[in-house]
């Protein structure tokens, strides 16, 4: 038993120990083992049983999105059934439509700037020309890899505390175990947890062991190997049939790596090989990608803060969180219910941006740029160039009712549009600013058209099985 082994937690259940009948025996539970279960539920989430029976992570990020999203989505209403109506979360329920929007970012990036060719790229990638060495697929690859990145891993931080209050914080006939609560909510930490939960967490995409897989993968990749052969032929590029033949060598290169991804992909390639047949710049994608993941393995600065957030130990913040729930759910006045929620949605925002994002992709200098070029652009052209960094409280990707978008950082008007941005997402302070108005903005709908909120998060729930 840990240090806390004078506290005497309830028995969660009953089992069958020997042949008498009617006899049972209680077993007191380590708050450990508890965490380990909420984490392996995390872990599930995200993954598909094989055939063999065996639980393997959804590669493909923007499958990964919808899953989260539609998890968010349903978790908000469990939490009322769970409870027995002593308590619903606020916080899942935006986060669904923030999450559904990521995963169209991530759609937006392979097909609309991956998949044209840089020539014609649009928006981020027309301005990345212009800003360094970096390419337009340079830039998006950044954000796809980011977006992956964060969207993820805060799901493993987040969605166990809310799952571990739901699912051990109420007895069967709904009665409210606070202390246990109280107590356990300090014990969370990825040091203590049932050692295959810990590895499967350990091995996760970003992490120090899937980067020392992924460089030798990146070392030894024959299809990049061969593309590599056909795009660096030595031709002449002084005289016009010279510089054809170098961009029939490109093409060439272009149609073997596009013939050839699947080969060597086993959920490292970003985005995975499936989507990359139509990339007209199939080998232009590649090297940006390899440079891109081979920058994020050499980022040690990086993944120190990713291991960090990975300990998942107790914030401030969730104590803020866990103690509102606990008030809400001990009150039976309307009112003080409603607070309740708001503290959980404003406690659990700080959480996300704050001791979760922060550290692992707005730190990152590199998409600070990627991040600032695509604002300025959508900013200046009221997202014609660029899509706008919102979030758009539709279950769909657009919407023609402007009260349904909250917008970051929106212009007041035209000079002010002229005038470039003036706030940046990876800024903190900034950042915070846009979860308030994404806070007021989901409040109001939710008391003005609880029905069409709801509405649309039930469609966002069913792609559970996405």
């Amino acid at each position: 038993m840990p240090d806390d082994s004078h506290y005497d937690l309830e028995v969660l259940g009953t089992c069958m120990t020997n042949p008498t009948k009617g006899s049972q025996f209680g077993a007191t539970v380590e708050c450990r083992y508890l965490w380990s279960f909420a984490q392996e539920e995390a872990l599930v989430a995200l993954s598909e049983k094989g055939d063999d029976g065996c639980y393997r992570l959804i590669a493909d990020p923007e499958r990964r999105a919808k899953r989260i999203a539609a998890r968010y989505a349903d978790m908000y209403f469990q939490s009322a059934i769970k409870s027995g109506g002593k308590l619903q979360f606020y916080w899942v329920a935006a986060a669904a439509f923030a999450v559904k929007d990521i995963a169209e970012s991530l759609r937006y990036a392979r097909e609309e700037i991956l998949g044209i060719t840089q020539g014609a790229a649009k928006g981020l990638a027309s301005l990345a020309v212009t800003r360094g060495d970096d390419t337009p697929y340079d830039h998006t690859e950044r954000i796809y890899a980011a977006l992956a990145k964060g969207n993820m891993w805060l799901f493993m931080e987040i969605y166990p505390w809310l799952w571990f209050f739901l699912e051990y914080g109420f007895d069967r006939d709904g009665t409210l175990k606070s202390e246990r609560l109280k107590h356990c909510v300090t014990e969370r930490d990825w040091n203590t947890l049932q050692q295959q939960s810990k590895k499967a967490v350990e091995e996760l995409p970003f992490g120090p062991n899937w980067f020392t897989r992924l460089e030798a993968r990146l070392a030894a990749d024959p299809v990049y190997a061969r593309g590599k052969v056909y795009a660096n032929m030595d031709l002449p590029t002084t005289t016009e049939s010279g510089k054809g033949a170098q961009m029939a060598a490109a093409e060439a290169a272009h149609e073997y790596v596009r013939d050839n991804v699947k080969s060597y992909d086993a959920g490292y390639r970003f985005p995975p090989s499936g989507y990359w047949h139509v990339f007209p710049e199939a080998y232009f994608v590649m090297e940006s990608e390899r440079k891109e993941l081979l920058r994020l393995a050499g980022d040690s600065a990086a993944t120190a803060r990713l291991v960090k957030v990975r300990n998942f130990k107790v914030t401030g913040q969730i104590q803020n969180a866990y103690d509102a729930c606990i008030q809400g759910a001990s009150s039976v006045d309307p009112k003080v219910k409603k607070e309740c929620q708001q503290k959980e949605l404003i406690a659990i925002l700080d959480q996300e941006q704050t001791n979760v994002l922060q550290p692992l992709i707005y730190e990152d200098p590199k998409f600070k740029v990627t991040i600032d070029l695509n604002h300025q652009a959508s900013r200046m052209t009221g997202g014609w160039l660029t899509p706008q960094i919102k979030v758009i409280w539709s279950a769909g990707n657009e919407v023609s009712d402007p009260t349904l978008e909250t917008i970051f950082d929106e212009p007041t008007g035209l000079w002010d549009r002229a005038t470039g941005a003036s706030q940046s997402l990876t800024n903190l302070h900034d950042r915070m600013i846009f979860a308030g108005k994404v806070a007021t903005d989901f409040n109001r709908l939710m008391r003005k058209d609880l029905e069409y909120m709801e509405g649309e998060l039930r469609k966002i729930r069913a792609w559970f099985k996405a």
